[in-house]
């Protein structure tokens, strides 16, 4: 999944894996950080991102993956944002529904 899904629901099976893809720049201190899943239908399993550009402070793609493990739904939530401080706004916000059946 990419930008161009947000807000869009989709279905799953138990054992997919789920994978976000959303441009990023860390050097920027800003993040795509998960602000919510119901971890009894969708499990964090990897966090990685890759520079697209090469260079030191380079933008490129947080990819971010999650296993399917039981039926539900949930509503996968992120957000761009520093990690200081803590109550500060996202710039950006990334959802999906999942359903898993």
């Amino acid at each position: 999944m990419t930008e161009r899904d947000n807000g869009r629901s989709y279905p799953a099976a138990p054992g997919d894996q789920i994978v976000v893809r959303l441009d990023e720049t860390p050097s920027s201190g800003y993040r795509w950080r998960l602000d919510g899943v119901d971890e009894r239908v969708l499990v964090p399993a990897g966090d990685g991102f890759r520079s697209e550009a090469g260079g030191l402070g380079a933008g490129g793609r947080r990819q971010l993956r999650f296993d399917a493990v039981g039926p539900g739904r949930t509503i996968l939530r992120l957000s761009l944002r520093r990690g200081w401080p803590p109550d500060e706004r996202p710039v950006r916000r990334f959802e999906v529904t999942i359903t898993v059946r």
